[in-house]
């Protein structure tokens, strides 16, 4: 192995350590202070599927493991199956992206989301479903929590596919000059 690649590595772990660390605390402190109704958006789930859509699917799956622990963990709602959705978003995503021509990658990033986020509202129903023991109205979860949170998640995935984008520039810089992936 090279030095440029290990450094690499390493400036890799140090650009996405910090932008996981910063979504995460966004993700569970900042976000639910402003709910539409009773729906919280997911940020996060923009973020996995960006990494996986511009890089590979290995590299977006374990960033989905971890920003799902972390979530969780922040979070405070114990172990759930967050961290393996994340992981299948990172690395079907990931597949997208690898069929996807350079230049079409974000209309792949925009066609991928809704399908993410509806994933997650169906994934946010079971769990409603298997949760609440009393009878709950479906029309009034779809209306009130279900659709307020895959919209809000679509709005607020474009900023998280910037921030991203961002935390990436550094990436590609040292990507041209060290010649490592």
């Amino acid at each position: 192995m090279n030095k440029h690649f290990n450094a690499g590595i390493i400036f890799d772990i140090l650009l996405y350590g910090t932008l996981l660390i910063l979504l995460s605390v966004l993700q569970t402190t900042l976000i639910p202070r402003f709910p539409i109704y009773d729906s919280v958006p997911d940020i996060m789930l923009g973020a996995v599927c960006c990494i996986g859509i511009y890089r590979k699917e290995k590299c977006a799956a374990v960033f989905g493991l971890i920003a799902g622990l972390c979530s969780d963990a922040l979070g405070s709602v114990g172990l759930s199956l967050l961290p393996l959705f994340y992981t299948l978003v990172g690395y079907f995503s990931g597949l997208i992206g690898d069929n996807a021509r350079e230049k079409a990658r974000f209309a792949a990033f925009l066609i991928t989301i809704p399908a993410v986020s509806f994933a997650k509202i169906a994934l946010s129903f079971f769990h409603h479903i298997i949760n609440y023991y009393e009878t709950i109205e479906l029309g009034q979860l779809f209306l009130y929590t279900l659709l307020p949170e895959f919209v809000y998640t679509l709005f607020l995935c474009i900023p998280s596919f910037l921030l991203v984008k961002l935390f990436d520039i550094p990436l590609n810089i040292l990507r041209k000059r060290g010649g490592y992936r």
